[in-house]
């Protein structure tokens, strides 16, 4: 029974929700009316959000080289859109209920399961383990304080235990992992590295940024909220040879972040419309879509990374392997990366003077500004490989 008391209380958590017009718990229900597609599929992915899904990118692409049939599921709303335009074969992961997994594994008959960093219920393991399908934990990382290592929480050390391999982002977490006392784990890295950087290699510049820059530098919000807006607004006339993006994290407040704007500005999704004129005299571009924030780093210097003031910092990794010089507040908990990058790291009390000293540094020595570019990408490329040695971990224990 306890088993079943997460899936349980979660399914009555988000129906509550639904009930009450939560508009997430709604499209949490709503995807999950989608039937799944029957096949035999050689590999199960899992991506509980779009965040890890772009962390297992790469892995889901090695198994696809290696000629075998890939099921990719997410488990958050926000994900969808990008993953089944993505993906040839894709759904949502099921609630952890009996009749709703074995409905879903009868389905896809995987031979093999991959799950990015946590999300895996107990019955789903369970279940997995019962029909004899070995699975795997890609880009793990615990701290200290996580309650997988606590010795008295038998059910989830149980799903991680029953996990043929569990490969790290650090080895720090892997250190961790073995003074808890399990033996299936592995240092891997971070798949976020991977991706990133064969997205760089690939990178096309997008139609109309050329002449919205004319010819300035470029500084990004990237995936932005209130507080970074309101750090780098008051900049825009301060700075008239940089031009200014605003990529809000919740795409939903763009017209509340249009309402403050004093000076030109051009929305992105209608950037082919403009006359040239209009474009290259606007001030500052608002990114109104979705997908296209990694793209817009390929064209900017500077970076200002949303969410470090807010519950936790958003993808740095996207700006840093373009050479973006960047900057964020100091909620990096669980973001090692943000600690070893060697960027600038705002107080919890920076305002827009903080700011203004950082960039007006940069812009007034090059070779500043070049050695942080250089180790910006140095730092993408140091890590690269994740996805590898995860491949080569399931092609040793011979598990697809």
């Amino acid at each position: 029974m306890i088993n079943r008391l997460p899936g349980i209380l979660f399914h009555v958590g988000v129906h509550i929700a639904s009930f009450f017009g939560h508009l997430k718990a709604k499209k949490w229900i709503a995807g999950r009316i989608n039937s799944i597609p029957n096949g035999n599929f050689d590999v199960w992915v899992h991506a509980s959000s779009l965040g890890e899904y772009w962390m297992i990118k790469t892995l889901i692409q090695s198994f696809e080289k290696n000629n075998k049939s890939v099921f990719v599921t997410v488990f958050s709303p926000s994900a969808w859109d990008i993953v089944s335009k993505n993906e040839k074969n894709s759904g949502f992961i099921p609630s952890d209920r009996l009749n709703d997994i074995n409905l879903f594994l009868d389905s896809i008959k995987p031979k093999f399961a991959v799950f990015a960093k946590y999300d895996l219920w107990p019955l789903m393991s369970k279940a997995l383990i019962k029909r004899q399908i070995p699975y795997t934990i890609a880009f793990a990382e615990f701290t200290p304080n996580h309650h997988a290592l606590w010795r008295w929480n038998i059910l989830e050390r149980s799903i991680y235990k029953g996990a043929v391999g569990i490969g790290h982002q650090t080895k720090k977490s892997l250190q961790l992992w073995i003074k808890s006392e399990f033996n299936n784990g592995f240092y891997c890295g971070d798949g976020r590295f991977d991706y990133v950087w064969n997205s760089q290699k690939n990178w096309e510049e997008l139609k109309n940024i050329s002449d919205f820059k004319d010819g300035k530098n470029l500084l990004i919000a990237g995936s932005s909220w209130r507080k970074e807006e309101s750090l780098l607004l008051p900049l825009v006339l301060k700075f008239p040879k940089i031009k200014f993006a605003f990529a809000p994290h919740d795409i939903n407040r763009v017209s509340e972040l249009v309402k403050t704007l004093s000076v030109p500005y051009v929305l992105l999704s209608k950037i082919d419309s403009y006359p040239k004129d209009k474009i290259s005299k606007a001030a500052i571009l608002i990114v109104d879509t979705i997908g296209q924030l990694q793209q817009l780093y390929g064209h900017s210097k500077y970076a200002l990374i949303g969410g470090g003031f807010r519950n936790g910092l958003h993808n740095i990794l996207e700006a840093l392997t373009f050479g973006n010089v960047i900057t964020f507040g100091p909620e990096v908990r669980n973001h090692w990366e943000a600690l070893s990058c060697g960027a600038n790291i705002l107080s919890l009390s920076a305002n827009s003077n903080d700011v203004e000293k950082w960039l007006s540094e940069l812009e007034g020595n090059k070779d500043l500004f070049s050695q942080k570019k250089i180790s910006a990408q140095a730092f993408i490329h140091k890590n690269i490989g994740a996805s590898k040695k995860v491949m080569d971990f399931i092609f040793a224990k011979n598990l697809i």
